[in-house]
């Protein structure tokens, strides 16, 4: 698979980044290049190939060029592609997405699978909404109307877009819909082919993210080819970040567990909503509803867990091994103290007890073969005062 990547040797000389992989600590250097089976990076004199497979992500340290205006136009590719646009119009089957930098993409309507002509900024609700209508299947193409905070769908035909209308074909009938009453519209695709498989994520600078098949630089830019096939390009300063773990790596807080179990050391006459507030595990923030936190570290992905919880994860595909940074939350330090056991498939992996006095503990299982995953955070010492355990950056990788 790593083979279709890149072409020749991706070169980006003078350009400092940060390498992550999936385990252990990461490399910084300058980016020398990145082969069809390594990211090379000079660190100090020497050069390091770093195993493309068993990397996570490379990011440059110098912040990317953020000064564009904010978008108006969110585009979806039918590969999970996003590009985020100041104006989108389409004619003949063609659409062209003024980008935010000035230039113009060309894209084939039948790679495009959503259009989102409003900010949903502020207003949750009818992003949820937007989210459903998009993941719907439909018979045909659809136009979402924005009502206040409502949205409705009408499927029909979409034809023409113009910097003021949707022209669409509603039960037979042709309308020229304005542009301002419509939250967005997508097209419709009958089954097909399923597309290869995404070796990389791809984000610049514009908040844009590619599922890229194909990547490589030339004269000082980045020249990438989606999975759907899209062909895009852009200066390498505007580089946020190259994701390689694709679905080499899944966050944990990301899956549903299989079974969750929890109690509180005494019993409590509290009513059950009120009870799974308090000691239902939360994902990507902690306990105390505050940013997952440990030696003075912010994680943006995590479990947070009371005593005493069982979680139950079911693997449906190969996966080697568990990382996790574990420790009390630093919002309740000193206090907490609880027993960690993380099972697979009822055999041991871990086992320890862990107090708010600790440092936070790196976690490298390996779970090959396992089916089922099961993490055990039980009381500890000090009945269940304090006992906000943090999983954070936990994953699953291959």
């Amino acid at each position: 698979m790593w083979n279709a990547l890149f072409i020749g040797v991706f070169s980006l000389g003078g350009v400092t980044v940060d390498v992550k992989p999936l385990a252990g600590p990461s490399t910084q250097g300058e980016l020398v290049g990145i082969a069809s089976d390594a990211v090379i990076v000079k660190v100090g004199e020497d050069e390091q190939r770093l195993d493309i497979t068993s990397l996570w992500e490379l990011t440059p340290t110098a912040q990317a060029d953020h000064s564009m205006d904010s978008p108006a136009v969110w585009v979806d590719l039918v590969d999970g592609s996003r590009v985020l646009a100041s104006q989108f119009t389409a004619a003949g089957g063609i659409a062209t997405v003024r980008l935010l930098d000035g230039g113009d993409l060309t894209i084939r309507t039948h790679l495009i699978h959503a259009v989102r002509l409003k900010s949903h900024a502020g207003a949750p609700e009818i992003a949820s909404r937007w989210k459903e209508i998009i993941s719907e299947k439909a018979g045909g193409d659809v136009v979402v109307i924005r009502r206040a905070e409502e949205l409705e769908k009408l499927e029909g035909v979409l034809s023409d877009v113009t910097e003021d209308v949707v022209n669409f074909e509603y039960d037979g009938e042709a309308f020229e819909v304005n542009r301002s009453k419509l939250d967005g519209f997508t097209y419709y695709h009958p089954a097909s082919g399923d597309l290869p498989d995404r070796v990389c994520q791809v984000s610049d600078a514009s908040g844009s993210h590619w599922s890229v098949k194909s990547l490589q630089l030339a004269d000082t830019k980045i020249e990438l080819v989606s999975v759907a096939g899209v062909e895009f390009s852009f200066p390498v300063e505007q580089l946020s970040k190259i994701d390689f773990s694709s679905g080499n790596r899944v966050w944990l807080s990301d899956l549903v567990p299989e079974a969750v179990e929890w109690r509180p050391f005494v019993h409590s006459r509290l009513p059950e909503p009120r009870l799974m507030q308090l000691f239902h595990p939360r994902q990507d923030i902690g306990l105390t509803q505050k940013p997952l936190l440990l030696d003075g570290n912010v994680y943006a992905k995590g479990l947070a867990i009371r005593s005493r919880t069982e979680l139950v994860y079911r693997l449906t595909d190969d996966f080697r091994q568990f990382h996790a940074i574990v420790g009390i939350d630093d919002h309740v330090r000193d206090g907490g103290n609880v027993d960690l056991v993380i099972s697979g498939d009822g055999k041991v992996l871990f086992s320890r007890n862990v107090t708010g006095r600790d440092e936070a503990i790196p976690m490298d299982l390996d779970i090959t073969g396992v089916k089922r995953l099961k993490i055990l955070v039980d009381f500890g010492q000090e009945l269940d005062i304090a006992d906000h355990l943090n999983l954070c950056d936990a994953r699953i990788t291959k």
